[in-house]
């Protein structure tokens, strides 16, 4: 069990348990960076209100970065659980987090003081921090912030561990 416990601290990333959720947040704020640009270059074509858009995006990102750490508030919650209560914690938190935009987008919508385009905008960065995940996870690795991904065993490597984790359960038992 010790063996288990030093091989897991010892594999642990730089970045600390959470280097995915660093991850996802850093691909979140380049997008954000990305749409700010993008939305700077048409805004300034069209003579429009700059700031009206700007705020929208970065309170788009801002949504994006609460909902990742909800989510992974939730995720690590409902590993507590067994599968039918977690799944059921899973979507009690689904629900808290949708209405929650909801409300924050009707807010946006009633007083109209940032753009609730360019906040979906940034929402959306949620989704793209997704997908940019295992570039930013490989640069990460580059610049030295995570150590390199271990390489995958074979099933005979696998049920050899299991077998001598077994025999060693075995040996300390008798």
């Amino acid at each position: 069990m010790n063996e288990a416990l030093e091989t897991k601290n010892k594999d642990k990333k730089k970045l600390g348990e959470n280097s995915t959720l660093i991850e996802l947040i850093t691909g979140i704020i380049l997008f954000g960076i990305l749409s700010q640009i993008g939305a700077a270059v048409i805004i300034i074509m069209k003579h429009s209100r700059f700031l009206y858009y700007s705020i929208g995006i970065w309170a788009g990102v801002a949504m994006a970065i609460g909902c990742a750490l909800h989510m992974n508030y939730s995720i690590s919650k409902a590993l507590d659980f067994g599968e039918a209560d977690a799944i059921k914690l899973n979507k009690k938190y689904s629900l808290i987090r949708y209405f929650s935009l909801c409300i924050i987008f009707a807010v946006i919508m009633i007083f109209d003081f940032i753009s609730p385009l360019t906040a979906f905008l940034g929402i959306m960065g949620l989704k793209i921090g997704a997908y940019l995940n295992p570039f930013i996870h490989k640069a990460f690795i580059r610049l030295g912030l995570e150590e390199p991904d271990p390489e995958p065993k074979s099933l005979e490597e696998l049920e050899k561990e299991a077998a001598q984790q077994a025999e060693k359960v075995e040996e300390s038992g008798s």
